[in-house]
């Protein structure tokens, strides 16, 4: 009886560590290649390491939408997850338009339906 629940807790705790962070998350910003700007903002700077996270993160949270898991933290819908995730990377992102282009498109391949246009713009 003790193996299949040491099984089980181990498929759980190995799922938990492969998944990536929210990539809208402060959590996912503290370790992004970020700039001070003069009034203190903090901005996530578009270089190629921020992009290969973000590529890898957006496209895990497309895969789990498509897959018709709930979104991550409280939002209640996708929509709304991607409504906040875009307003928060147009606050903070260098370029934040390649980052949007990147999500839709991703979500389009996988055959997920276009985001109404106020969750792309402000």
């Amino acid at each position: 009886m003790k193996r299949p629940f040491a099984l089980m807790f181990a498929l759980c705790l190995l799922a938990a560590g492969c998944r990536e962070p929210d990539p809208f998350s402060a959590e996912a910003r503290a370790n992004l290649d970020t700039r001070r700007e003069a009034d203190g903002s903090v901005l996530v700077l578009d270089t190629r390491g921020n992009w290969r996270f973000f590529s890898s993160a957006i496209g895990a949270e497309v895969n789990r939408e498509a897959q018709g898991l709930r979104p991550p933290g409280t939002a209640g819908s996708w929509t709304e997850y991607w409504r906040a995730g875009f307003s928060e990377l147009r606050a903070s992102q260098e370029h934040p338009e390649r980052y949007f282009a990147l999500a839709l498109d991703l979500r389009r391949r996988s055959g997920l339906p276009d985001l109404p246009k106020e969750s792309i713009g402000p």
